[in-house]
């Protein structure tokens, strides 16, 4: 006899992938969406496969087991441009920290605003900015 599982609580950071992907699934040039990923490198020198491209990483986290998770999530955006590059990390930005924070997200705060600069390794304008993030812990997939 199995035992099933216990439900996993869901990570911010993929909370916060899950609703980007949502929140830019139009902003892209013509309308296209903008890919909303944790991980990049499958592109030349290690970047991203295409852009724009948002990349969603965690740069601090608590955890008030099981409900509250507390989380500094770092957004990193390459583009055409260092304009665009850092156009699209306000965007998205924006989009996480609008009053009130969308859900599961229970409160968001700006820590960095957009930074512009140009990837080491390929060369792309890129930009990055911060948010904290307050948020339910949901076991859902």
């Amino acid at each position: 006899m199995t035992t099933p599982h216990p439900p996993a609580p869901v990570d911010v950071v993929e909370l916060v992938v899950r609703l980007l992907r949502t929140l830019l699934a139009h902003a892209g040039p013509d309308g296209t969406p903008i890919p909303v990923s944790t991980t990049v490198g499958d592109g030349p020198d290690g970047g991203p496969p295409t852009v724009p491209w948002v990349l969603v990483a965690e740069d601090g986290h608590t955890w008030d087991w099981p409900a509250v998770q507390r989380s500094v999530i770092r957004l990193t955006c390459w583009h055409h441009t260092p304009h665009a590059a850092k156009a699209t990390a306000a965007v998205a930005l924006g989009l996480l920290c609008v009053r009130p924070a969308p859900a599961p997200l229970l409160h968001t705060e700006p820590v960095t605003a957009p930074l512009a600069g140009t990837d080491p390794y390929t060369g792309a304008p890129l930009a990055t900015a911060a948010l904290a993030a307050l948020a339910r812990t949901p076991t859902t997939p």
